[in-house]
């Protein structure tokens, strides 16, 4: 994985993190599932960045 390609999804995982945290959505869950969804991005890319390295 590029370096840059690894930015612009760690980018993209906090974009979705502050939307969650904003809420500007009228239902709960949704902006829960944003807050999941922007941490289990972050988790993922730091896992695939850390065994692309090895």
């Amino acid at each position: 994985m590029s370096s840059k390609m690894y930015q612009r999804q760690i980018a993209a995982a906090i974009l979705v993190i502050v939307i969650g945290i904003i809420r500007p959505f009228p239902m709960q869950w949704v902006n829960i599932l944003c807050l999941v969804l922007g941490t289990v991005l972050i988790v993922l890319t730091i896992v695939i960045g850390q065994r692309t390295k090895k």
